[in-house]
């Protein structure tokens, strides 16, 4: 039998879950091009981003034909040098006063259309013509975008994640890095909306000779009365993701999260939170989120004990109902 180390009858977390997010190549990033006003709505309200890398997805030149209003030929990429190709064939209509269409150069990444006075009127990516045959589903070798580096661009709230990666100096360095060491592979930048937080409560009736008078119900007043500002939401995430997947290119919070000497914890040790929940799902366009210490997944979910579990037992500790307790697998705790 254990000792209890429980102290409260009931314990909370704050739940963080993503909601909208985008994805766009690194070079459509640096290329400057526009969005649409649904894709600019959610640009402007994405704060975390995510640096990844896919295979680079190109057009084959001695397949590629535009006749008759039909655009058809093969996309391809390639693993550790091994040819991947797909065929394909859609109507692909001339617009806005469009008259000629044109392989971009090599290494063939778009097909562009241009007018009489060869000004480009529109492009169209072969990594867009990959998701629309649906080449990624069921391939984990175009589904799977490993996590580089996982940032947040709240600032003082007036700088989306787009705005703030223009200028990152650590997106420069990774962009040269992954075209030295992995040239058959693309840098990609999804960003996320994430939602306000939810309060999650457990009341553990097992446990025993726990505080469950009017003390604890002061507690709950306290977290509900006393709301976590959106600053602080985002630096929960961002620690919180960057401990979850342990990016490459990523230092602070990498290792030693969570910690009594991080300030961005400071309220949720002031209101008793004892568990930090963050999800991130990218399960809409099918693609999956992994690194080298964590399996490709489509949601996955981030659970962090805030407490010292040597001193106290919380949100994740739960009575067996014999005096002895059981833990939350796969919690990240204190090193």
């Amino acid at each position: 039998m254990e000792e209890s180390k429980k102290k409260y009858l009931s314990e909370y977390a704050v739940n963080l879950c993503s909601a909208r997010w985008l994805l766009t190549s690194s070079s459509q990033f640096m290329s400057g091009g526009t969005m649409g006003p649904q894709e600019q709505g959610v640009a402007n309200n994405c704060h975390i981003y995510v640096i990844g890398k896919t295979p680079a997805i190109s057009y084959c030149k001695d397949s590629f034909r535009y006749e008759n209003g039909i655009l058809s030929g093969k996309v391809i990429y390639r693993i550790e040098g091994v040819l991947r190709e797909k065929a394909f064939s859609f109507e692909f209509p001339l617009m806005d006063g469009a008259t000629e269409v044109r392989l971009s150069s090599y290494p063939h990444r778009e097909v562009v259309t241009l007018d009489e006075r060869k000004n480009e009127i529109r492009y169209l990516p072969a990594s867009v013509v990959c998701m629309g045959t649906g080449w990624h589903l069921g391939n984990s070798e175009l589904s799977d975008i490993e996590v580089l580096y996982v940032g947040q661009a709240f600032g003082d709230g007036t700088r989306t994640a787009f705005d703030r990666l223009k200028s990152h100096s650590t997106l420069q360095k990774i962009l040269a890095q992954a075209q030295y060491e992995s040239p058959d592979y693309e840098v990609q930048i999804l960003t996320f909306e994430y939602a306000p937080y939810r309060i999650i409560s457990q009341m553990d009736g097992r446990a025993r000779n726990v505080i469950s008078d009017y003390r604890d119900m002061d507690r709950f007043r306290g977290i509900i009365n006393n709301h976590l500002s959106e600053r602080e939401q985002i630096c929960l995430v961002e620690a919180g993701l960057i401990r979850y997947f342990q990016p490459r290119y990523n230092e602070i919070y990498k290792d030693n999260f969570p910690s009594d000497k991080h300030k961005i914890l400071e309220s949720c040790y002031d209101l008793d939170f004892s568990g930090l929940i963050v999800e991130i799902n990218t399960d809409e366009l099918r693609y999956r989120l992994f690194s080298p210490t964590i399996k490709p997944n489509h949601h996955h979910i981030c659970q962090v004990d805030l407490l010292d579990p040597e001193k106290r037992w919380g949100f994740f500790h739960f009575g067996r109902g014999d005096g002895s307790f059981f833990k939350t697998p796969d919690v990240i705790v204190r090193k």
